[in-house]
């Protein structure tokens, strides 16, 4: 045999994949047909075929194309790997004939299955050896007159070449080719292997993040567990080097409950701390660190920049959530619009008004009133990590910060003859504590800050345990607007929205009869559904208006 002196090569090891078809007398096309179906190799894009005389000729010789169909692969499927030797080029149709004489019609039953040959000597050998194994595989004993053909395909535009188009599909299969021998050897199929993994990832500058499902579907639990776990590391510096990142983690939802304590207890994980974020390349820190400046500057930060605002954080402490962008950019809009016609509304300018935020994380919501324009944002915030990430944060975007001091070895910070913090000019004052204190907390600075229009309750699956707290913490003589954020079931948006109104309604009753205040206006003036959190559940928020009743 020859071969094209033009002939491509097609994998990153120059390994050339040949398309295996078998050609059988009449009276097996039917077993051979249902057995591969059993195992899904057979392949339905092609028809089962006569030979011809034609083929018959092509048979015994080396043929330069390929003129009948059923010959050549137009599959959009991927195909199962059978990888048999070394580098090496191959032959553009490689025909090996049965041992004995044929006498009865034959045919041409087509499959998806892939021969990978390398090394050019024994390939007739190679090939019969593929074909043992694979009639073994599918459970056909009698082999007898089953013959074995190789095809080369031309490559089209196909689905599985679009998605190698992915960084991450081209560092799977260079990871595949990888693996020794005796792996290969087995039955790894590249379209069984790669479709149950969902091939997104987000990249944060050096680090990139895997969904929560990669590498979780079958047959990889079994694959891993009898015979690829221990390569796994090489995969992911391969990954790293065709992302161009260090660190990989597969990320996780951010669990409601934290792992069980040795008393069978699961704490709440109320500092909304990535639990069961995956490290799997890089260095990110030993978990449970507390939150100090000596951890703080040995901790692997990332940043990311959203509406041209720069968040950063440290990926195995703190939660990141991307989906929020929507609503940050809204409540920018809703603040910064305000113009002098709208005073009426409004009340004031942005410059003239202080925001809070009560569960503020690493400055998502707060960034956007600074950005806005609001003079001072007054922040609380459990988890040190993120208190830590929102003024890293905020210095980045050109914003000063002050953080009020809870123990004696964290964050100092000056205090009034009466005990109450002696603020500065910085934009944010940030409350490293439970927002149980923050109505007190405000009442002793009202004096030193211009009036609260805004709160923001951004905690889920729910922040109604902050809903009174917000209501008192609001300007009492101005009111304002509560953004509370909810998850709701899609067909219950209206539903809770009376409910929320209705809640609003009780609270400003409860905290606003003093004399000296107006009497207030309780309504919903806006619906924002910011995303799916999950399957017909809506993350949602309720924009609640708490202004004076007009005189």
């Amino acid at each position: 045999m020859t071969s094209e002196p033009n002939e491509p090569d097609l994998t990153p090891h120059g390994v050339n994949v040949f398309y295996v078809s078998f050609i059988v007398a009449s009276h097996q096309v039917k077993t051979i047909k249902q057995a591969l179906e059993k195992h899904n190799f057979l392949d339905r894009t092609l028809k089962i075929s006569p030979l011809t005389s034609d083929d018959k000729n092509q048979s015994s010789s080396k043929v330069g194309s390929i003129k009948h169909g059923y010959y050549i692969r137009g599959s959009h499927k991927g195909f199962p790997l059978i990888f048999m030797g070394e580098t090496g080029r191959s032959e553009d149709h490689v025909p090996f004939p049965c041992s004995h004489a044929v006498t009865e019609q034959r045919h041409v039953v087509p499959t998806n299955l892939e021969l990978r040959l390398a090394n050019r000597q024994d390939k007739e050998a190679r090939a019969m050896h593929a074909k043992k194994k694979i009639l073994c595989k599918i459970g056909v004993t009698d082999q007898a007159g089953v013959e074995v053909h190789l095809s080369f395909r031309a490559a089209p535009a196909t689905r599985l070449q679009d998605s190698t188009r992915s960084p991450l599909v081209h560092a799977f299969r260079e990871w595949l080719l990888a693996l020794p021998s005796p792996i290969l050897s087995t039955w790894l199929r590249f379209d069984s292997l790669h479709k149950p993994c969902k091939w997104t990832f987000t990249i944060y500058g050096p680090m990139l993040l895997l969904p929560s499902n990669f590498l979780a579907n079958d047959p990889w639990p079994e694959l891993l567990a009898q015979h690829l776990r221990p390569f796994l590391p090489n995969l992911y510096t391969i990954i790293g080097q065709r992302l161009n990142v260090t660190h990989i983690a597969i990320r996780s939802p951010i669990l409601p409950l934290l792992p069980s304590t040795k008393n069978g207890v699961s704490p709440s994980n109320i500092l909304r701390s990535p639990s069961a974020l995956v490290p799997l390349l890089g260095d990110f820190g030993e978990p449970n660190l507390p939150p100090c400046m000596r951890n703080f500057n040995n901790a692997f930060w990332v940043r990311e920049v959203q509406n041209h605002i720069t968040q950063e954080w440290a990926p195995l402490y703190t939660m990141f959530s991307r989906g929020n962008i929507s609503e940050k950019i809204r409540l920018f809009s809703m603040i910064s619009s305000t113009s002098p016609s709208e005073k009426g509304q409004f009340g004031r300018e942005p410059r003239d008004m202080t925001a809070v935020d009560l569960y503020a994380g690493i400055g998502y919501f707060a960034f956007s009133y600074a950005k806005a324009g609001v003079e001072k944002v007054l922040c609380w915030e459990l988890n040190g990590w993120s208190v830590e990430g929102l003024r890293r944060g905020a210095k980045r975007n050109g914003w000063t910060t002050q953080v009020v001091k809870t123990s004696p070895k964290e964050y100092p910070l000056k205090s009034t003859a009466q005990g109450s913090p002696e603020i500065g000019n910085e934009r944010f004052l940030v409350f490293p504590e439970s927002n149980a204190n923050a109505a007190s907390r405000v009442n002793a600075l009202r004096k030193q800050i211009a009036p609260i229009r805004h709160v923001n309750c951004g905690y889920l699956p729910t922040s109604s345990a902050s809903w009174s707290i917000a209501v008192e913490v609001l300007d009492p003589m101005e009111g304002g607007w509560i953004h509370a954020h909810e998850n709701v079931a899609a067909t219950e948006i209206q539903q809770r929205k009376s409910e929320v109104v209705e809640i609003f309604q009780c609270l400003v009753r409860q905290y606003r009869i003093q004399e000296s205040t107006p009497s207030f206006i309780v309504e919903c003036q806006h619906i924002e559904k910011v995303k799916s959190y999950a399957p017909g559940v809506i993350h949602c928020v309720f924009d609640i208006a708490i202004l004076p009743s007009p005189r």
